[in-house]
């Protein structure tokens, strides 16, 4: 008996677990406070680094780390998380999550996001699983049929020689 209650409040406390670190919920939790930091941001965004550590892979933010120290890069051409060059807090109501599917190693997120004229635009955002959360590693432009690679080695050392070609 005591064995059947022990396993019944592990069961109970996993299944806790798991709705805590719904994809969706963090997905959607990621974007509503990211679009707000986009929106009131004048200039670079200011994002709170220990939000971004919690939401964002670390190996994603290495990446975009180091793409950003490349001078005169064309890899990264808009926001990575927005595919978007602003974004206005107008836009931010429209915002909207899809269900979370398997993909190997994951889990794939459908997102539309506001823009002008009261219309969404889709975004594909993968997550993987990181330090026991579901963590965004990429994303890319459904609407667009676009992804910005940065996790191409080749256009990143490409980028660095070109960097240091013009010196």
């Amino acid at each position: 008996m005591r064995i059947l209650i022990i396993l019944l409040m592990m069961a109970m406390l996993s299944a806790c677990s798991l709705t805590q670190d719904n994809p969706e919920k963090r997905v959607s939790d990621f974007y509503l406070y990211y679009l707000n930091v986009f929106a009131n941001s004048p200039g670079k965004i200011k994002a709170d680094p220990e939000k971004m550590n919690d939401f964002i892979s670390q190996k994603t933010r290495q990446r975009l780390d180091v793409i950003a120290h490349i001078y005169e890069q064309e890899i990264i051409d808009s926001d990575y998380y927005t595919y978007a060059q602003d974004y206005s807090a107008e836009w931010i109501p429209f915002f909207r999550a899809g269900k979370a599917q398997d993909t190997i190693g994951g889990k794939y997120v459908n997102v539309w996001l506001g823009c002008e004229n009261n219309k969404t635009y889709q975004l594909g955002v993968y997550l993987t699983s990181e330090e026991g959360r579901w963590k965004i590693y990429r994303v890319k432009s459904i609407t667009d049929n676009y992804e910005q690679y940065i996790f191409d080695d080749h256009a990143i050392d490409k980028a660095r020689a070109y960097a240091v070609s013009i010196e």
